[in-house]
């Protein structure tokens, strides 16, 4: 529920961002345009690893074990990748 709500977080503050969905801790962000690759490689390079579930979307599925200050670690860095994105 918190990596959700982080999710959503990030959602109100982007507006390409179209959608958090999932259930659980498998989650995904779809955007409203073909940026998963830019975002994946920019999360991988600052030590997030996510995938491209589409052209527009990625997918997050984070170990049983994440903690509070993992998923705050892991949007912080989310947050400054798609801040750099090229829309």
């Amino acid at each position: 529920e918190y990596l959700k709500a982080e999710l959503n977080g990030l959602m109100k503050k982007s507006a390409f961002i179209k959608e958090v969905r999932g259930r659980g801790l498998l989650l995904a962000m779809e955007f409203d345009s073909d940026i998963a690759q830019e975002v994946v490689a920019g999360c991988i390079a600052s030590g997030l690893l996510v995938n491209r579930l589409k052209t527009n979307a990625i997918r997050f599925i984070p170990p049983l074990v994440i903690t509070n200050d993992d998923i705050n670690q892991a949007i912080g860095i989310l947050d400054k990748v798609l801040a750099g994105v090229k829309k």
